[in-house]
C-alpha cells in the first residue's frame, strides 16, 4: 500500500513537470498573438486616422506633403537648437499627416508651425555646451542626417510590438501606406502620368525647377486628391495600411537629408524635388507598400491579347512576379534575409516596398472601412493587387478582367 502511495506521488510530480514545461512552451506563441493583436491595433488607429483625415479634408494623405517653411523669422534665436540653422522647407510624409489625430499634437506642431525647425545647423556652427549636447544631437543613418531629434520622436504608434530590430532610435518606423503601382524601368514613360486607380497614397510634392524670378516651384507630374468615396471596390476590399519591417523611419521623404531641404537662394518658396532624384525617387516606397507591374500567368500566350494596354494602343506584357515582391518576399528565397534586407538607395527600396512583418506566415492589414485582417503571405499576387487598387478594372492592373474572390469581399 505505501509503495502504491509513492507511485502514485512520483506520478503526480512528473504530470506537474510535464504540465509546466507545456505552459513555458505555449508562453512564447501567446506573446507572439499577443504582439500581433496590439500591432493590429495600431493599424486600426492609423486607418481611423486616415478616415478622419478624409472627414475633415475630404481626400486621403499623399505620401508627401508640403508641411511649409522655416524662415527663423519667428523663432526664438536665442535657443541653442536654432542657431545657425538654415531656411528650409518642411516636407513630410503621410505619417506627419495624420499626427494630429494620433495623440501627437505636439510634433504636428513642430511641423506645421513656422517658428519651428525640423533640422539642425551644422554642429560646429552650434555653441558646444554639454549640457545641450543631447538635445542638440542631429539625426544620422537611416534616420537622414541633420534632422531635429525633436521633430523626429519615437511613436510607438507606427511600430509593430513583433518587430525584431529597429535600425533608428529616432522615428522607429514599421508601418507601411498603400502607395499603389511601382512603374518599372523599362515603363518610364507611363509613370509620368499617375492614374488615381492605381492606389490610396499620391505624390503631393513634384517640383521639377524653381522659377528664378518669383522664387516659386513648378509642379509636374502631382496627383489628384483621392477619397474614400472613390474607393470603388468598397472600403472593404481596399486595403490603406500595413506593416513592413524594413521601412525607413516614419518622418523621412525618401532618402532625403537635412541639406536636401535648404533653400539655394533667398527668394526661394521650394525646393527641387522630382522622380528624376534618386533620393526623391524613394519617397514612395520608404513608408509604402506598392505593387508591380508583373502577373503570375505572364508566360501564358493565351493572354497575349487580354494584357492591359496601359493608355497605350496594345497589351503591354507583363513581367513575372518577382518572389521579393510579394508580401514577406525575400533574396534567392532564403526566409532568413527577411530580416537582414535594408533600403540602401533607390532601387532596393521600391523592391523592398511590400507588406512583410515578424508573424507567421502573413502581415496584419488595415482598410478603408476601419477593420483590420491577417493577409497570408501566399496569397495570389492578382488578388493582392485587386486589395491595393480602389477600382480595379479602371486601374493599370496586367489584368485587369480579374474578379476578386468573394472569400476577399465583405
Amino acid at each position: 500500500m505505501a509503495r502504491s502511495s509513492g507511485w502514485n506521488l512520483i506520478a503526480a510530480v512528473i504530470a506537474g513537470v510535464v504540465l509546466v514545461a507545456l505552459l513555458f512552451i505555449s508562453l512564447p506563441r501567446e506573446r507572439v498573438n499577443t504582439r500581433g493583436q496590439q500591432c493590429a491595433a495600431r493599424l486600426r488607429n492609423i486607418a481611423f486616422a486616415a478616415i478622419q483625415h478624409d472627414s475633415s479634408h475630404t481626400y486621403l494623405p499623399g505620401y508627401i506633403k508640403d508641411f511649409g517653411i522655416y524662415s527663423g523669422e519667428e523663432s526664438n534665436r536665442s535657443a541653442a537648437s536654432n542657431r545657425g540653422v538654415a531656411r528650409h522647407k518642411k516636407l513630410g510624409t503621410w505619417a506627419v499627416t495624420l499626427l494630429a489625430w494620433l495623440d501627437a499634437q505636439v510634433t504636428y506642431e513642430h511641423w506645421t508651425q513656422d517658428r519651428y525647425p525640423i533640422i539642425l545647423a551644422d554642429s560646429r556652427n552650434i555653441l558646444a555646451d554639454s549640457r545641450n549636447q543631447q538635445q542638440l544631437e542631429s539625426t544620422v543613418g537611416t534616420r537622414g542626417s541633420g534632422f531635429y531629434p525633436l521633430a523626429t520622436p519615437n511613436l510607438s504608434i507606427f511600430q509593430c510590438p513583433s518587430r525584431p530590430v529597429n535600425v533608428s532610435q529616432n522615428a522607429p518606423n514599421s508601418m507601411v501606406y498603400n502607395n499603389g503601382l511601382a512603374w518599372p524601368a523599362d515603363r518610364p514613360a507611363s509613370g509620368k502620368t499617375p492614374n488615381i486607380n492605381d492606389g490610396v497614397g499620391n505624390n503631393k510634392y513634384n517640383i521639377t525647377k524653381i522659377d528664378p524670378v518669383t522664387g516659386e516651384g513648378i509642379h509636374t507630374g502631382e496627383s489628384a486628391n483621392i477619397g474614400l468615396d472613390d474607393l470603388a471596390d468598397g472600403k472593404s476590399c481596399t486595403i490603406l495600411f500595413s506593416e513592413n519591417i524594413q521601412a525607413l523611419p516614419w518622418h523621412r521623404v525618401g532618402l532625403i537629408d537635412s541639406t536636401d531641404l535648404v533653400m539655394k537662394a533667398p527668394n526661394h518658396k521650394d525646393v527641387r524635388f522630382n522622380l528624376e532624384m534618386p533620393k526623391a525617387l524613394a519617397a514612395q516606397y520608404t513608408q509604402g507598400m506598392v505593387w508591380h507591374y508583373e502577373d503570375s500567368d505572364a508566360a501564358n500566350l493565351k493572354l497575349a491579347r487580354q494584357w492591359n494596354k496601359l493608355g497605350g494602343t496594345t497589351p503591354a506584357r507583363p513581367h513575372h512576379v518577382a518572389p521579393i515582391h510579394r508580401i514577406n518576399g525575400c533574396r534567392n528565397g532564403n526566409r532568413e534575409s527577411l530580416f537582414n534586407l535594408r533600403m540602401e538607395n533607390a532601387v532596393a527600396a521600391a523592391d523592398l516596398a511590400r507588406p512583410s512583418s515578424a508573424h507567421t506566415s502573413g502581415v496584419n492589414a488595415a482598410f478603408a472601412d476601419g477593420s483590420t485582417r491577417f493577409i497570408t503571405e501566399n496569397i495570389d499576387y492578382r488578388v493582392y493587387q485587386a486589395l491595393m487598387t480602389p477600382r480595379g478594372n479602371k486601374s493599370s492592373v496586367p489584368y485587369p478582367r480579374f474578379v476578386l474572390p468573394a472569400q476577399f469581399r465583405k
